[in-house]
């Protein structure tokens, strides 16, 4: 139990590590030098970037341990394939918390506001961990926007993040099987959907993105720059609306789809956005398993020993354990900047049961990745 706690608390010096590769120009470097495979002695990397190779070393080996580097022989280094998604250009390179200005005092405060603060039992998204690592009155939205210097990078990593489950959004969905327009407020998605599908593959394909008044100017520009036919032709198009108000476009000729939506916000606010329509609602979002071992619904006697002498039947945690970080780590995030959070089958159904609407998840489509 210590040895778990002591890795827990060191995990934080794996970040700071990933990113000193990625701000120094390490990660480029080694990418791009001739036999990149037998490695870089750490000698030359400080040498080439004017560092202290006794820095240099240490950090190196902590990337290894979470499997960014390889250790090729004492003191070289060399990258391996899951640290190419850093390179410059890569995708990988936008997803990067430490760039999000006070970031760090969020995760800070979270003790804090959840134990001793006058909100502990607020749920409102007005009074979370964020409004005081901040010091402001506004939601984490608004704050975003009054502060367009962490509003670029927080952007990117959501589009990165979008970027992660679009694939196969795209692939496991019966896409097909829509025959309206869709109204969505993720961009992103509309413009992997549409690449992705195609017009042969979908011709009936029509979508609405919806933006805050504040920000859908910013949407246009971008949706203009990546679809300018789809823009001209009508296919895509861009439009004001506070998903909080009534919505204009309701009735059977439209499709909502609500993706990495409903997870920003608490459960008043959740029912507030997805309130009943005749039209038909698409939520794609991550679903938490409840961290439960298959042994805790086991009876005593089947964990005694049988009489072929073979040991309790110890089962894997249904949430699979670690590889379940993504969810509660968005989870986690999702409650310190808006108290919202990643939801069980059973409270999405809750949830959903709850906004009126009449057919509470009779259709639940699985979808490959987190």
């Amino acid at each position: 139990p210590l040895d778990k706690c002591m890795d827990e608390r060191f995990a934080i010096y794996g970040v700071a590590c990933t990113d000193t590769l990625i701000k120094t120009g390490i990660i480029d470097y080694l990418s791009d030098v001739r036999n990149a495979s037998q490695g870089v002695p750490a000698a030359e990397l400080a040498s080439k970037f004017e560092l202290d190779s006794q820095k240099l070393v240490p950090i190196l080996r902590c990337c290894a341990t979470s499997g960014l580097v390889r250790e090729t022989r004492d003191s070289s280094f060399a990258l391996n394939r899951c640290s190419c998604t850093f390179i410059e250009g890569n995708t990988g390179r936008r997803l990067n918390f430490s760039n999000m200005s006070g970031h760090m005092s969020v995760i800070d405060t979270i003790p804090h506001w959840v134990a001793k603060s006058d909100w502990k039992f607020s749920r409102s998204p007005e009074q979370t961990a964020c409004q005081i690592a901040f010091n402001t009155p506004f939601s984490a939205f608004s704050w975003l926007v009054e502060n367009p210097d962490v509003l670029v990078p927080v952007a990117e990593h959501l589009q990165v993040f979008g970027d992660m489950s679009t694939p196969s959004i795209v692939a496991d969905y019966p896409w097909q099987q829509l025959q309206t327009p869709v109204i969505t407020r993720k961009f992103a998605y509309v413009y992997y959907f549409s690449r992705g599908l195609g017009h042969d593959r979908l011709p009936s394909f029509r979508a609405i993105v919806q933006d805050m008044e504040n920000v859908v100017a910013l949407t246009s520009s971008i949706m203009e720059e990546r679809r300018p036919r789809n823009i001209e032709s009508g296919v895509l198009k861009v439009e004001a609306h506070d998903f909080f108000l009534p919505q204009p476009r309701i009735g059977n000729e439209y499709s909502f789809i609500l993706r990495h939506i409903l997870h920003d916000w608490p459960d008043k606010e959740t029912v507030s956005v997805a309130h009943p329509t005749p039209s038909k609602i698409l939520i794609i979002d991550m679903v938490a398993v409840p961290n439960v071992d298959s042994t805790a619904t086991t009876s005593v006697k089947s964990l005694m020993l049988d009489s072929g002498g073979k040991g309790p039947d110890y089962k894997i945690p249904s949430h699979f354990g670690s590889v379940s970080r993504i969810v509660s780590g968005c989870s986690m995030h999702m409650l310190a900047m808006m108290n919202g959070c990643e939801r069980s089958l059973r409270e999405w159904e809750k949830l959903v049961k709850g906004c009126g609407l009449t057919v509470p998840l009779l259709n639940v489509h699985l979808i490959r990745g987190h």
